[in-house]
């Protein structure tokens, strides 16, 4: 048991530099694993949606819990990892990947309920979190450490929270508001690129990929045309499935009427 507990919490020293405990006996994305975590996460978006949009109140204390939650942990997990050497140098423990931004951003937004900024905040938090998930980055190893069970907590987060706020009537994915998601892309965008060609210039960082191409398809001269590509089509997703789901809703219960 000892031993699971320092695997599980510790960090060694690695080819790379300091990391999580790595055995590389994995079978990557799309196993067994992975494909587990998928349904799970669609199966407590569509309990979560349908408990809360009867139960509100408990919605808004549920949400409140997991998004003070994934700050103080995520906020905790950066801390630790700037003292013990396993960002170098230190300042990179603050956030610049898109969806580590949001992990701090979101829980603010949703706990001070800052209704202007819950549009590119939480419409980008279900895309990254989605992305993330679909990715499988996480089944690398055999042995799962609270690095990657965090990981994948708070992505899963960034999907659950927005999900609740939409139950409990507190967020509503309005078209008129749909602007503020690519603006708020290239805010995020902005910051990456700064971190990449200023902060840590020469050091060949790549936040948000938006040095080399990190899909499977894709070159080094295409790679942004596909990310635009995927961007387009998770928002006009987001915002068009549940505005198709409303209409087809109403046309049923029109012709039931009839």
């Amino acid at each position: 048991m000892g031993d699971y507990i320092l695997k599980f919490f510790s960090y060694y020293e690695n080819t790379s530099g300091i990391g999580p405990y790595s055995d590389g006996l994995g079978e990557g994305a799309f196993e067994l694993r992975h494909i587990i975590w998928m349904i799970i996460t669609v199966l407590l978006v569509v309990l979560a949606f349908d408990i809360f949009k009867k139960h509100p109140v408990a919605g808004r204390k549920v949400v409140v819990v997991f998004a003070t939650l994934l700050f103080l942990t995520r906020f905790v997990n950066q801390i630790f990892r700037a003292i013990i050497g396993a960002e170098v140098p230190w300042t990179q423990a603050f956030p610049f990947h898109m969806c580590t931004v949001l992990t701090f951003l979101l829980p603010i937004v949703a706990i001070f309920n800052i209704k202007k900024l819950k549009a590119p905040i939480y419409v980008l938090g279900i895309m990254g979190g989605t992305i993330t998930i679909l990715n499988g980055d996480y089944f690398d190893n055999l042995f799962l450490s609270f690095a990657a069970i965090e990981g994948m907590s708070a992505h899963m987060l960034l999907i659950l929270i927005p999900v609740i706020e939409i139950a409990t009537d507190r967020f509503e994915l309005k078209i008129a508001e749909s602007w503020k998601v690519p603006v708020g892309m290239l805010v995020f965008m902005g910051w990456a690129t700064l971190a990449n060609r200023v902060f840590y210039a020469g050091m060949g960082t790549n936040y948000m990929y938006l040095e080399h191409n990190s899909l499977p398809f894709g070159d080094e001269q295409n790679y942004f045309l596909f990310y635009t590509l995927i961007f387009i089509v998770f928002l006009t997703m987001i915002y068009g499935l549940p505005l198709l789901a409303k209409l087809l809703k109403h046309r049923f219960r029109r012709e039931i009427n009839n």
